[in-house]
C-alpha cells in the first residue's frame, strides 16, 4: 500500500513496504529521488539490525549462529500506519517469529516521516522491548536523482561537505561484501567532490569517521539537495557505473571485515540498547530549488 503527506512545497510517497520512500516531488513535480531501474530495484530502504554484509552471510550472537542477508531485514517487512496526518506519517513495524529466526531479540521499530516548508525529515525510533540487551547497526541509504534536469549530466554534480574532510576508505571485498581496512583509499583535505562514476568501480565510498554534519549534492547552479545527518558517525556515498543516480547513506557501523570471526559484539559502531529502553535518530532532506 501506498501513502502521500504534503505540505505547500513538497509531496511524499511512501510504501507500506519497508516504510520505504517511493517520490519527494516539489511543487512544480520535480521528482528527488532514483526511481527503480536496471541497475537496483530500490529507492531508499532502512538497514536493521545490520549494515551491508555478514562475512558468508552468518554471525554469532549469544552462541549460536544466525544468518542475514545484506543490510538486514527491515526493509523488506511489511510496516502498518500508526499516524496519518496531512503533513506526517508514522509506521510502525515489530518483530515476528520470521525476524527473531534471523536475530533474536523482540523490537518495535518506527518510521515517522514529516514534512516541514522544504525540508522533509525522517525519523527512526527502535524499541527493545525484550528483557536482555539488543545489539544492532542501523543505516539510511536514500538515492537521488542525478541529473535532476533535462541536458545535464551526472559529471555536473558535486557532493560538498560541510567540513574539510580526510580519512582512509576502507575497500569492498567485491566477492563477498566485507571489508578491507588493511587496503584504503586516502582522501585528504576533501572539501567537496565532484562527481565521477571512476570512484564507483570499486563499490562504495566509505566516510568511517565524518566530521561534517551535512553534505550538499549540487549542481553547477547550485540546485539539488541539502543532506543532514547530525547523529551518524559515518557517511557512505555509492552508486554504480554509470548510473543516473547517487545514494548518501549516514550508517551506524558497517560490513564485517575480511577476516572477521562472526562475532556479532564485535561489530563497529554497534549500539546496545537497554530492555525496554528506545533509541532514536533521524536524517534530513532539504530541497535546493
Amino acid at each position: 500500500m501506498e501513502y502521500t503527506i504534503k505540505n505547500q512545497e513538497l509531496t511524499l510517497t511512501i510504501s507500506s513496504h519497508g516504510a520505504e520512500m517511493q517520490q519527494l516531488t516539489n511543487k512544480d513535480g520535480l521528482n528527488y529521488l532514483r526511481t527503480k531501474d536496471e541497475y537496483w530495484n530500490r529507492i531508499a530502504p532502512f538497514l536493521f539490525p545490520i549494515v551491508g554484509k555478514l562475512r558468508d552471510l552468518k554471525t554469532m550472537i549469544n552462541g549460536k549462529e544466525y544468518h542475514m542477508n545484506q543490510h538486514g531485514f527491515l526493509r523488506d517487512q511489511e510496516f502498518r500506519t500508526l499516524k496519518h496526518e496531512e503533513n506526517k506519517i508514522e509506521l510502525v513495524q515489530e518483530s515476528t517469529n520470521e525476524t527473531k529466526a534471523m536475530y533474536p531479540f523482540t523490537y518495535e521499530a518506527h518510521i515517522i516521516y514529516e514534512l516541514k516548508d522544504k525540508t522533509l525529515v525522517t525519523t527512526f525510533n527502535v524499541t527493545n522491548k525484550g528483557n536482555e540487551a539488543m545489539p544492532f547497526n542501523f543505516g539510511g541509504h536514500p538515492g537521488f536523482k542525478c541529473p535532476l534536469y533535462p541536458n545535464e549530466k551526472f559529471t555536473d554534480y558535486t557532493i560538498v561537505f560541510e567540513k574539510e574532510e580526510t580519512f582512509n576508505a576502507p575497500t569492498v571485498v567485491l566477492e563477498n561484501g566485507t571489508l578491507n581496512y588493511d587496503q584504503t583509499i586516502p582522501y585528504n583535505n576533501i572539501k567537496s567532490l565532484p562527481l565521477k562514476w571512476d570512484y564507483f568501480d570499486i563499490d562504495a565510498i566509505i566516510h568511517p569517521t565524518i566530521k561534517s554534519k551535512w553534505v550538499k549534492l549540487i549542481n553547477k547552479d547550485n540546485k539539488g539537495i541539502l543532506f543532514s545527518f547530525p547523529d551518524f558517525p559515518m557517511l557512505a556515498i555509492w552508486t554504480k557505473p554509470n548510473a543516473p543516480f547517487v545514494c548518501l547513506e549516514p550508517w551506524y557501523g558497517h560490513a564485517d571485515l575480511y577476516n572477521s570471526d562472526y562475532d556479532f559484539y564485535k561489530k563497529k559502531n554497534l549500539i546496545i540498547l537497554p530492555p525496554q529502553k528506545s533509541f532514536t535518530t533521524h536524517y534530513d532532506i532539504t530541497i535546493l530549488d
